[in-house]
């Protein structure tokens, strides 16, 4: 601003100094003055309607120069360690197989044999201390624990079997197992589920048994037959025997504890020889005749 101010105070003092070197002026003179202020006033106008020029800053980059964006910082990556292996347990197993899918049906008190196969992927061999134990849930009347038969070494492969046998009440039952180290220590847990359905108690078959079909003895004599009497169920069966001397036993009963087969003896006089048989007369509950039981005795001759 000062700078413009000298400036004008230049222009109208050259101005004023040249008009003191003209002559007293006439009316042309006078005009020639007025123009000559005027252009003056114009000049200074101008002067002052220039923006003022601004002083540089310090840190602000001067006009016209590109803009320098600095280069992101490189970070060196970790280094990966190796990752570190787990050991394998001393006692671990895969489970390879079964029998019995899960879900089969079953009979009220039918017996049936649940197997597993195992993989020993551990370090340690099983050996004959080492135990398949009944753990928890539905035992189904089988045992406590099984023991190992043999060793089974790091990579075999090993069958363990139980017997079992269906609650005599309709339902879903399921038993857990599991193997078990000489130093008590449990793994490698499996499980048996059946379904149990309600079966009628009856006598499924009588099948007999003579230790000779053909009998050489002194008459009169007595002859031995067995029958072994299969149920559908647990029960009680009574039965009585009937020959063909004409002979016949008392009424006896036999009790049943679940789907199973039961042995019945009998004693038959025989007073002579030829064809003869035995038969087994179920009362309860089939109401049925099984047999006969045939066989031949020749008798010897005092």
């Amino acid at each position: 601003m000062v700078k413009k101010t000298g400036i004008a105070v230049v222009l109208i003092s050259t101005l004023t100094l040249s008009a003191c070197n003209f002559p007293l002026f006439n009316s042309s003179d006078e005009q020639e003055t007025n123009m000559l202020s005027t252009a003056v006033a114009e000049t200074v106008q101008a002067l002052n309607a220039q923006p003022e020029p601004q002083e540089p800053q310090p840190d602000t980059p001067s006009a016209g120069l590109p803009t320098l964006t600095p280069l992101p910082t490189y970070t060196q990556p970790a280094v990966q360690s190796p990752p570190t292996q787990t050991p394998l347990p001393c006692n671990k197993a895969q489970f390879v197989s079964e029998t019995i899918p899960d879900d089969t049906e079953f009979g009220s008190g039918e017996t049936f044999t649940k197997s597993w196969t195992f993989k020993n992927t551990g370090t340690c061999t099983w050996n004959t201390d080492y135990k398949f134990v009944f753990a928890t849930g539905d035992a189904m009347s089988g045992p406590a624990s099984v023991n190992l038969v043999g060793t089974v070494e790091p990579n075999a492969q090993v069958t363990i079997s139980v017997d079992l046998t269906a609650p005599t009440d309709p339902g879903t039952y399921t038993g857990y197992w599991k193997l078990q180290a000489d130093d008590d220590e449990q793994y490698g847990q499996v499980y048996v589920r059946i379904k149990t359905q309600t079966v009628f108690f009856q006598v499924m078959s009588v099948t007999y048994y003579m230790p000779h079909e053909t009998i050489d003895m002194g008459c009169p004599g007595d002859v031995a037959v067995k029958g072994e009497i299969t149920t559908s169920a647990a029960g009680t069966v009574t039965y009585y025997w009937t020959d063909s001397e004409g002979g016949q036993s008392a009424t006896q009963s036999v009790t049943f504890d679940a789907a199973e087969a039961k042995i019945v003896d009998y004693t038959m006089n025989v007073t002579s020889s030829g064809a003869k048989w035995a038969k087994l007369y179920i009362d309860q509950p089939n109401h049925q005749l099984f047999g006969p039981k045939n066989f031949t005795v020749n008798c010897s001759t005092p």
